[in-house]
C-alpha cells in the first residue's frame, strides 16, 4: 500500500471522534469496539481509493507549474530544431539572475545561456557542436508549461540529488504557455528545488540528471 495513503489513514483514524463506551451492567466485548473501528477505517480507505482512482482516470499530472496530460494522439507541433530559447546572455549573468540555482554535476558547465520571460535556458553541446541537452530553469508559478504525452509513453517519479522529480520517456509535445507555441520534445526530466522548476531535455536526460 502507498505510504502516503497509509499516513492519511493514520491521521484520519486519529481524528475520528470515537463515541464514549456506555456503561452497562455487562461489559461490552472489546471485539465489538474493534469491529466498529475497522468498519470506519474500511469506509475511509474506500473513499480515499475512490478519490485516487478518479484522479488517475483523468490522465493529468500537476507538478510545480507543469501539467502533463496523456492523449490518444499527439497534436501537430514544430520539430525540435525550431525551438526558440530567448535572448542570449552570458553564463555568469544567468547565475546571478538565478541565485538559488543548483546544477547536477554533469550539467555544471553549460555552453550557452538564454533568457526568456520566466527563467533561463542552458544549452549543452555534443562532440558535433550541436545541442545535446537543454536545461530550462524556471521560477515556479502557475501554468508554466504543458506536456502532451501518448498513452504508451512511460512516466515515472524519480529523484534528482534528493529533489522530487518526474521522468517522461520518449518523444512528446511541450507547450511553454508563455512562449511561441507547441514543439516536439525529446525525453525530459522535471524536478523542483528552492522555488525553481528544472526541465532537462535530452535523449539521455535521466543519466545527465543523475550524480556521478
Amino acid at each position: 500500500m502507498n505510504s502516503d495513503l497509509i499516513r492519511e489513514l493514520e491521521l484520519l483514524g486519529a481524528e475520528v471522534d470515537w463515541p464514549t463506551t456506555p456503561r452497562f451492567a455487562t461489559e461490552v466485548p472489546v471485539t465489538s469496539v474493534a469491529r466498529r473501528r475497522r468498519l470506519v477505517v474500511a469506509v475511509a480507505l474506500a473513499v480515499l481509493l475512490a478519490a485516487a482512482g478518479a484522479l488517475a482516470a483523468t490522465g493529468v499530472i500537476h507538478f510545480g507549474g507543469a501539467t502533463i496530460k496523456r492523449v490518444d494522439t499527439l497534436p501537430p507541433a514544430n520539430p525540435v530544431a525550431s525551438m526558440q530559447l530567448g535572448t542570449p546572455i552570458r553564463i555568469a549573468e544567468a547565475r546571478v539572475l538565478l541565485p538559488g540555482l543548483r546544477l547536477p554535476p554533469r550539467l555544471e558547465r553549460p555552453d550557452a545561456a538564454y533568457q526568456d520571460p520566466r527563467g533561463i535556458s542552458f544549452v549543452y553541446l555534443g562532440a558535433d557542436k550541436r545541442p545535446r541537452a537543454i536545461l530550462a530553469v524556471l521560477r515556479e508559478g502557475p501554468e508554466l508549461l504543458q506536456k502532451l504525452v501518448s498513452l504508451s509513453t512511460q512516466i515515472r517519479r524519480v529523484r534528482v540529488e534528493g529533489a522530487p522529480g518526474i521522468y517522461v520517456a520518449g518523444t512528446h509535445v511541450v507547450d511553454f504557455l508563455y512562449g511561441p507555441g507547441r514543439r516536439l520534445s525529446r525525453p525530459t526530466v522535471l524536478w523542483q528545488r528552492g522555488g525553481l522548476l528544472y526541465r532537462l531535455e535530452a535523449t539521455d536526460a535521466l543519466a545527465l540528471a543523475s550524480a556521478g
